[in-house]
């Protein structure tokens, strides 16, 4: 006895095209599941932690950009106060430079996918702060600003140069 891949796959499909964006968004947080850590990557194989958000955020809404932690903070998630039904993440934000050196995307209330050495993972988000916490940074959920995420995927902010494997998994255009 065996998994059939296709029709598994196949009802994948079906059931992300009925999808909203959050729904799409948490849905490729979570394909990301287990895999490995990798600097400057963004795939489904292995990505860091701004890499795994930006994937997620190109699988939910169509917009490409591949930038930082920090920019994501100060340019992308500029929502203070974000709702439920937002797409959402935690930024983990040093307390003597204010940049923001880490970011899981959430998956659910007080959960993120957390990329980092070892792997993505689900964690709590209240030990992930304690341990950015005990490390001097201090933690903020913010919401997606679409229309900032529009605007610099208009301009290709792409601080990064892509991932050749991202175009395995995504139509890229022409």
């Amino acid at each position: 006895m065996g998994i059939k891949w296709d029709a598994l796959f196949e009802n994948e499909k079906k059931q992300f095209e009925k999808m909203n964006e959050l729904d799409r968004f948490i849905y490729f947080l979570l394909l990301q599941f287990g895999s490995p850590y990798g600097w400057g990557k963004e795939n489904p194989e292995s990505s860091d932690c701004s890499g795994a958000v930006c994937m997620a955020l190109f699988a939910a809404t169509g917009l490409l950009i591949r930038t930082t932690a920090d920019d994501l903070y100060k340019r992308v998630f500029t929502k203070i106060n974000p709702r439920p039904t937002d797409i959402r993440a935690a930024f983990f934000v040093d307390g003597k430079t204010g940049i923001a050196s880490h970011v899981a995307g959430l998956v659910g209330d007080g959960v993120v996918l957390n990329s980092q050495e070892g792997g993505a993972q689900i964690k709590g988000l209240e030990s992930l702060s304690a341990w950015f916490w005990n490390r001097g940074s201090s933690s903020a959920i913010r919401g997606l600003n679409r229309e900032a995420l529009a605007r610099l995927a208009g301009e290709g902010k792409n601080r990064y140069g892509l991932d050749s494997e991202l175009n395995r998994y995504f139509d890229m255009g022409a």
